[in-house]
């Protein structure tokens, strides 16, 4: 699979380049700030990384303005992680996601029964977390597949081959992190061939 990688400047960047390629595909990585330079359909899959903590809507939409109009109109599946599922959300309704307790490392996440038949991941799992801002408040527009007490840890678009995650699938043993990323492209590319992602 041809996987357009858009760098958000994450700290986790060189990490998720690595699981990618690991998982068998090849990636062809972009800065955010030239994703308008980029023709989408040249591309299977896009991934969004993670990336830095931002102050508030006005920084948000100026800093990531292309990126947010590459979500509404590009053609191709698109994987969110960290803020990259973050800007899917805003780019359906505008709203920034409210802040949160900051959360680093190893936590535990429920993922609910839609979740665990769409990616295989089991009903309790332990995710690397490293974020300041969170959906808590979902839109309708997305269905929830894995949740902690306080906010939305997985999600998909309704009608729209988007698929987000507040955690990074790319940090950890490289075994597990490949294993993960290969079940959660592999949800996001059969859903695509749902009747109602047409």
């Amino acid at each position: 699979m041809n996987i357009l990688l858009v760098n958000n400047d994450s700290d986790t960047w060189d990490e998720l380049q690595k699981v990618t390629q690991a998982a068998g595909h090849k990636v062809t990585p972009v800065h955010h700030s030239l994703i308008h330079t980029v023709n989408p359909i040249y591309y299977d899959l896009a991934i969004l990384s993670g990336g830095f903590w931002y102050t508030n809507q006005v920084d948000l939409l100026d800093e990531y303005a292309d990126e947010l109009q590459f979500i509404m109109v590009a053609p191709i599946p698109i994987l969110g992680i960290c803020i990259g599922m973050q800007l899917m959300h805003v780019a359906v309704n505008q709203a920034v996601p409210l802040m949160d307790d900051p959360q680093s490392g190893d936590k535990e996440i429920t993922v609910n029964e839609i979740g665990r038949k769409l990616t295989g991941f089991p009903e309790k799992m332990v995710v690397h977390k490293n974020h300041t801002r969170a959906i808590i408040e979902t839109d309708p527009h997305f269905e929830i597949l894995a949740s902690s007490p306080t906010f939305t840890e997985m999600m998909r678009h309704r009608t729209k081959p988007l698929l987000g995650v507040q955690f990074h699938p790319e940090v950890g043993e490289q075994a597990e992190s490949v294993a993960m990323l290969k079940a959660l492209i592999a949800a996001l590319v059969t859903k695509q061939r749902d009747p109602i992602w047409q």
